[in-house]
């Protein structure tokens, strides 16, 4: 008797990839995007154009170190003794006292390298145009405490000045004195303060809208981290 053949089918699979592969192919899809964060740019021709800006800058370090921190704010950081030819001095040690004045209140740095087991440290300077923002910033906000103190304080209490000399008197002293200077000893005469009061509060005003504007010279940008 003769056996039948059965024909059998063999399915061919795909072999499975491993844990490990399926674990690296799923991290490869969902790579993260790299992280942001804010950068800070000032607007640096705008902050120069100011008064304020080149006063302060000047009463640090002279005519010299307004044109030096002006250079630093489109070229650094730079190498100390390109600086001091590009500057027009002879050597780094003339422009340092320049640079140091700045330095004072950090409106720029230096970071130092060394070439060499034996070589000499080379400064690398950077002007902070947002240092000297917020040092003009707080001098005005400084100046608006002063202003508001002194209109509360004229608020609070009746003033006298002198018809001689113009010195001012709060009413505790001109009762003291008898209404008599004690300088000139002219006569004491009350004084309308309401003017005062005008003219401190349009300062007020005046440095906020200052305040304001040196705001919008501050811009923020996100940037990719590499």
């Amino acid at each position: 008797m003769k056996k039948k053949r059965v024909a059998i089918k063999i399915r061919r699979t795909k072999p499975k990839a491993s844990k490990l592969a399926k674990k690296h192919a799923k991290q490869v899809k969902r790579a993260p995007t790299p992280p942001q964060y804010s950068k800070t740019i000032i607007d640096v021709k705008s902050l120069m154009s100011l008064d304020e800006a080149k006063k302060y800058v000047f009463d640090l370090a002279g005519d010299k170190g307004i044109e030096i921190f002006t250079f630093l704010l489109n070229r650094s950081p730079i190498e100390e003794n390109k600086l001091a030819r590009k500057m027009k001095f002879e050597r780094a040690n003339a422009i340092r006292k320049f640079l140091y004045r700045l330095y004072s209140k950090n409106l720029v740095s230096y970071i130092k390298k060394k070439h060499g087991v034996k070589a000499w440290y080379t400064y690398y300077w950077e002007a902070h145009p947002d240092r000297l923002l917020f040092l003009i910033q707080k001098d005005y906000e400084d100046e608006i405490k002063q202003a508001q103190k002194s209109i509360d304080l004229n608020k609070a209490t009746d003033f006298f000045t002198c018809n001689t000399c113009n010195r001012r008197y709060d009413l505790q002293t001109a009762l003291e004195n008898d209404f008599v200077c004690s300088n000139c000893h002219g006569q004491l005469s009350h004084m309308d303060i309401n003017q005062v009061l005008v003219d401190k509060e349009n300062r007020i005003a005046f440095l906020n809208e200052k305040i304001k504007k040196l705001s919008l010279l501050v811009k923020t940008r996100k940037v990719h981290s590499s």
